[in-house]
């Protein structure tokens, strides 16, 4: 196996025909699952939480969720 032939994939060298077939997998599965999109980031969790809820409650989307990033906290959404 070649350098060129190889992707890192979850910190390990792999072929790249497997590395795109679960890439592929996994692209199915997001799209059976409702793809998560970024909506905003917010400085608090708190605050992340609320305006995730209150969209929920006005329909805006159906889930969301918080993620802790380095500076603040990100908002994704699902349609």
């Amino acid at each position: 196996m070649t350098l060129g032939s190889a992707l890192l994939v979850g910190g390990l060298a792999v072929p790249a025909q497997a590395a795109s077939a679960s890439a592929t997998q996994a692209g199915s599965a997001a799209a059976t699952m409702g793809e998560m999109v970024f909506y905003d980031d917010y400085w608090t969790h708190s605050e992340c939480k609320r305006v995730g809820r209150d969209g929920q409650k006005a329909k805006m989307w159906k889930i969301y969720s918080c993620q802790e990033s380095l500076w603040d906290w990100d908002l994704y959404v699902g349609y």
